[in-house]
């Protein structure tokens, strides 16, 4: 195996384009008042060649590969803290799932079995979290995790891809390591400011399961498209199952995009719940700007991010079209 080969089946990806630069993370990079900047996770470089043109003192890396011409550190066990210093990295992603299923459980397990993630991203950045600033690009599902966000800045999504190598959808978080109220920490969209983390998470909902509600039951009458389509006109859909364009066949208990749904219907019946659904999710992903739902591989044709209902919110919905109690 390779270098090249052996670091992507690690989950290091090398950041080649520059859009992650947003304009909002520049004025941090330059408020923080850093003298150095340094990757632990160095690679190739690409991201320490960009902090150069900041005029920092000194740049540098560190990472564990000492034939990349680094200092050599193991990140994910620990990473130093050096005064007036900022961090700028891409850390490696690679889920506990994704390491078995690749067959490089081994060469990792001791990171998974020191921690309580499920993906090494989140260890890195709890290293990252011990210096006072940073700019970390990470997987865009970093915002729906349970990984404490109160020492960050801000979180900017990218729906322009920085990688040559990988569809990843990603995000950059910036932190100062102050503790602060989620309505203290941005979230922007590329370059657009969105709202507060703490706006965006009075709007999670959770179904209370006081309906009946199955998914990939085959004789169900109520399809749902979860997942967008590149085409911005077929976005996240509840349909009576015949139009959903697809062979039924393949619904599967695991099935996570394509789903017939079996549930109890109210006096309305059937159509009554589908449209209510559909406004309810609708007025939702308004709302939201879709910063709740999971984020997808590829964009729309018109460039947006693609998105994915997950099942628990996709029941609150469906409980709310019966119930006509309001979520939000």
């Amino acid at each position: 195996m390779n270098a090249q080969t052996k670091k992507r089946s690690l989950g290091q990806f090398f950041t080649k384009q520059n859009t992650w630069l947003r304009p909002q993370i520049t004025q941090f990079i330059k408020s923080s008042g850093a003298k150095i900047a340094y990757d632990p996770f160095a690679g190739n470089g690409d991201l320490l060649g960009i902090a150069q043109s900041f005029g920092l003192k000194k740049v540098f890396g560190l990472d564990i590969d000492p034939a990349l011409g680094w200092k050599k550190n193991d990140s994910l066990i620990s990473i130093p803290k050096i005064h007036k210093s900022i961090i700028i990295t891409n850390p490696p992603y690679l889920t506990n799932y994704s390491a078995q299923r690749k067959k490089i459980y081994d060469k990792v397990s001791q990171y998974f079995e020191a921690c309580n993630y499920d993906d090494l991203y989140q260890l890195a950045l709890e290293k990252c979290l011990t210096n006072d600033y940073g700019v970390v690009i990470i997987p865009e599902t970093f915002i729906n995790s349970s990984f404490p966000k109160n020492r960050l800045v801000s979180i900017t999504i990218l729906e322009d891809n920085p990688f040559d190598d990988t569809e990843t959808p990603v995000c950059v978080v910036c932190f100062d390591n102050k503790l602060k109220s989620l309505d203290k920490v941005s979230v922007y969209k590329n370059d657009k400011l969105l709202g507060t983390l703490g706006y965006f998470e009075k709007f999670r909902i959770a179904p209370n399961n006081s309906i009946d509600i199955k998914f990939n039951i085959v004789n169900g009458k109520i399809g749902l498209r979860a997942v967008d389509t590149t085409d911005p006109h077929r976005p996240i859909s509840f349909m009576p199952k015949n139009e959903l364009d697809y062979d039924l066949k393949g619904i599967k208990h695991s099935s996570r995009l394509i789903t017939i749904i079996d549930m109890p219907t109210n006096k309305h019946g059937m159509h009554y719940i589908i449209k209510k659904s559909n406004q309810i999710l609708t007025e939702f992903r308004k709302k939201t700007h879709d910063v709740l739902l999971s984020p997808f591989k590829g964009n729309k044709k018109n460039g947006e991010r693609r998105r994915r209902l997950d099942y628990a919110t996709a029941r609150a919905i469906l409980e709310q079209a019966v119930s006509n109690e309001r979520l939000f």
